[in-house]
């Protein structure tokens, strides 16, 4: 296996965690509309308030869409 490896930049990066699936919605949604395909990974048990030790909601992108998601998550101003 190489380190230059072309399926790299399709490997799925972390870019947002939230305690509850309705923010993730909302973040995906946000990065869709930007043109950038995300996922949710919802690793709280039953969808329910997340206890210690578990990771919550995770948004994730393609690997090479990753700084882009950021920027347009950080630049987002809050109506």
């Amino acid at each position: 296996m190489t380190s230059d490896s072309s399926g790299d930049h399709l490997e799925p990066v972390v870019v947002a965690t939230f305690p509850d699936r309705g923010e993730a919605e909302v973040t995906r949604a946000h990065l869709a509309s930007n043109g950038i395909e995300a996922f949710i990974v919802d690793e709280v048990e039953g969808g329910m308030l997340p206890v210690e030790g578990e990771a919550g909601v995770t948004v994730l992108v393609h690997g090479q869409d990753a700084d882009a998601a950021r920027q347009v998550l950080a630049s987002d101003n809050p109506i």
